[in-house]
């Protein structure tokens, strides 16, 4: 291969696209044992809630049996989630969420 051609062949470029990851919503679930003041807790300290965020959230998934917390990345949700399933379940709570992929 001539030189010429090599060095054309160097200076291309190439453009990759880099998608941006899909995100997924954290869902909390009701239960009839986890208090209205843990939940305002959980979703203060660990989703960064605002007490009337974390209190309309609560009220949300006592009325609705179930209330969306936030849109993350999925290791960002996962890990927020196992946090706070850590926590819940260390004051004897079943609190639980679920994750689905946002559409």
């Amino acid at each position: 291969m001539p030189q010429q051609e090599r060095q054309k062949q160097s200076k291309a470029i190439t453009r990759t696209t880099v998608k941006e990851p899909r995100k997924h919503r954290v869902i909390v679930l009701n239960d009839d044992f986890t208090t209205f003041e843990f939940v305002i807790e959980i979703m203060m300290t660990v989703f960064g809630k605002t007490y009337a965020q974390a209190e309309e959230i609560a009220e949300t998934t006592h009325v609705q049996q179930k209330a969306l917390v936030g849109i993350y990345s999925l290791d960002m949700a996962r890990s927020k989630v196992a946090k706070a399933t850590a926590l819940a379940r260390a004051e004897n709570f079943p609190l639980g969420f679920e994750i689905e992929p946002e559409e």
